[in-house]
C-alpha cells in the first residue's frame, strides 16, 4: 500500500514524456493582459470577479502547458 504513491508518480513522470510543448504558450502575457482588462471596470466586484477568471484561465493554461492536454 505504501508503493501506491511511489509507482504513481514514476508513472506521471515517465508517461507523457513522448509529448512536446508549444513554444508558443504564453500563460503569463495572457494573465497580464487580463488583469489590465479587468482594471477597467469601475465596479470593485466586477473587477474582482473579472480577476477571478484571468487566474483560472492562468491555471488552466499552465496546466495545459505543463501536463500537455
Amino acid at each position: 500500500m505504501r508503493l501506491l504513491p511511489v509507482i504513481a508518480a514514476i508513472a506521471f513522470v515517465i508517461g507523457p514524456g513522448n509529448q512536446t510543448v508549444s513554444a508558443d504558450i504564453t500563460c503569463f502575457w495572457s494573465l497580464k493582459n487580463c488583469y489590465q482588462r479587468a482594471a477597467r471596470y469601475r465596479s470593485y466586484v466586477d473587477m474582482w470577479l473579472s480577476g477571478l477568471d484571468c487566474e483560472l484561465s492562468f491555471v488552466e493554461c499552465a496546466r495545459r502547458a505543463i501536463i500537455g492536454r
